[in-house]
């Protein structure tokens, strides 16, 4: 299988990582791209961007989901960084509609770290369609009741946290979110590949994204009737069977799987999941926010906003997704499952790159982080799903790999 693209010497062996990264019979690709001490190391491609053959390439933008959280946390603390934003202050002081049914109390911090108990998207919508539509999603998010008391627990807000925070920074800056991505971002660090709210031009770059038939069905059904499937093959402990429902209702909308192949899925603005990026693009943010916020001259944030960035806001088995997943204000930390896998012929162990690593992991596959601690800015996109439910272990493979071609450099 034909790699493309560059690696530093030091960084070679992630060319065998994103040949794993592929899938060996039938269409799918990655991307992974590294920057380590500000430097580009590894910005390499594999497969394909389509069922034609099409190579992906190492600028080959792909849908990578979840991902985004970790752009839009970027904003936040951007945000709070420059005094327009407090995390202590409620929600309802910058957006006073929110406010309302039980919701006046939540704070910024405890939307932004899964505390605020409004998860439950399949319980406020009809069909996936209606999240093209941001003022639409506004106010049903303005009508929500929180599912348990705010700060009293926590669950993985999927889908509701992307219009929570994203419409207190369009309103504190008064610009539209893309907007905020580019003058913010993108701009000063020369990205090609950063968007949430794809412009209609950029839709011949985005690798077609691939879902085999039985998880697309699945995606299609009313989530009621999923739950119940899934827990006839859950564990019949207490908390599993809580976890499921509480999955389901956070991170499955009504017909998801009818939209995913949808234009508009790519050209609206769903914070918490339609980001497109490359790989190269993402890593050279987070490369940035790697070495104390700064990168060739463009500061993003400073070395007490990323401090508060890394700080851990849920060590325990939250509600919705049951195993911790530590996650921190808007970011979660990149996870180890404590398994073996096969890399080339090597079998290596999965391991934790950094408790004070930070970035976002996405359905799919495709996952961004920094790691302070290695100076490293690593990044993973694919247009496949990979079949691994809860978790892909891809992104955990990457950064296995990519922790340990810079603890060699470095030694």
């Amino acid at each position: 299988m034909q790699v493309r693209g560059y690696s530093h010497p030091d960084f070679h062996g992630l060319r065998d990582t994103v040949k794993w990264c592929a899938p060996w019979h039938g269409p799918g690709g990655a991307a992974i791209a590294v920057y380590h001490r500000g430097e580009l190391v590894a910005d390499l491609a594999c497969g394909t961007r389509d069922r034609y053959g099409t190579p992906f390439e190492p600028d080959t933008l792909a849908l990578s989901m979840s991902t985004g959280k970790g752009v839009m946390a970027t904003l936040l603390h951007q945000m709070v960084d420059r005094g327009l934003l407090d995390l202590e202050v409620p929600v309802a002081k910058y957006w006073p509609e929110f406010g309302k049914n039980g919701k006046g109390g939540i704070t910024l911090r405890q939307a932004a770290s899964h505390r605020a108990g409004l998860y439950s998207i399949a319980r406020i919508i009809e069909s996936s369609e209606e999240m093209f539509d941001w003022d639409h999603m506004v106010r049903v998010i303005e009508d929500m009741w929180p599912v348990h008391k705010p700060d009293t627990d926590f669950g993985y807000h999927a889908w509701t946290g992307g219009w929570i925070i994203g419409e207190v920074l369009q309103r504190v800056s008064g610009q539209r979110f893309p907007e905020l991505i580019k003058e913010n971002l993108a701009d000063p660090l020369g990205l090609d590949g950063l968007y949430i709210g794809l412009p209609q031009s950029e839709l011949p770059r985005v690798a077609e994204f691939l879902i085999p038939a039985l998880p697309r069905k699945l995606l299609r059904g009313r989530p009621r009737g999923l739950r119940n499937r899934v827990r006839r093959t859950a564990s019949t402990t207490v908390r599993w069977h809580s976890a499921v429902g509480h999955a389901v209702d956070a991170m499955i909308p009504p017909g998801l799987g009818d939209v995913l192949g949808d234009p508009r899925w790519l050209t609206s603005v769903i914070p918490s999941s339609n980001g497109v990026f490359n790989a190269r693009s993402l890593a050279r943010l987070y490369g940035a926010l790697s070495l104390g916020g700064t990168l060739d001259g463009v500061r993003l944030l400073s070395p007490s906003a990323l401090a508060e960035a890394a700080e851990d806001q849920n060590p325990h088995i939250g509600r919705v997704i049951p195993f911790p997943l530590r996650f921190k204000v808007g970011y979660m930390r990149p996870v180890s499952l404590g398994l073996r896998v096969s890399l080339g012929r090597r079998r290596v162990d999965l391991g934790l790159p950094n408790p004070h690593a930070f970035g976002h992991f996405g359905f799919g596959g495709s996952g961004a982080w920094a790691d302070p601690e290695r100076e490293l800015g690593v990044a993973i996109v694919t247009n496949f799903f990979g079949g691994r439910v809860p978790g892909d272990l891809r992104p955990v493979v990457v950064a296995t790999a990519s922790s340990r071609c810079a603890d060699r450099r470095s030694s």
